[in-house]
């Protein structure tokens, strides 16, 4: 797991109501099947915008980005990729 999936994947342990173990995280997990509600998605918006200082535009807010760690890894990838160079 690469850095950048690890901060998201920790972020969703932290929303997950009964959080797993650290080691237990599978990326191609469904959220919701991590514990995450709809409810911790929100929270989860709020803290990765904090965390890499974005704002997730309308469009990625999504069931199909939030499916998963990877999923959401992916697109946190590309939010943040403007603000590299």
């Amino acid at each position: 797991m690469d850095p950048l999936m690890a901060s998201v994947a920790e972020a969703v342990r932290r929303r997950a109501e009964a959080p797993p173990p650290a080691t237990a995280l599978d990326p191609d997990a469904e959220l919701s099947s991590l514990g995450v509600s709809s409810l911790g998605v929100a929270g989860l918006i709020v803290d990765l915008e904090e965390t890499f200082t974005f704002r997730f535009p309308d469009d990625a807010v999504s069931p199909e980005v939030f499916r998963t760690i990877r999923t959401l890894t992916d697109t946190v990838r590309t939010l943040c990729a403007p603000q590299a160079g």
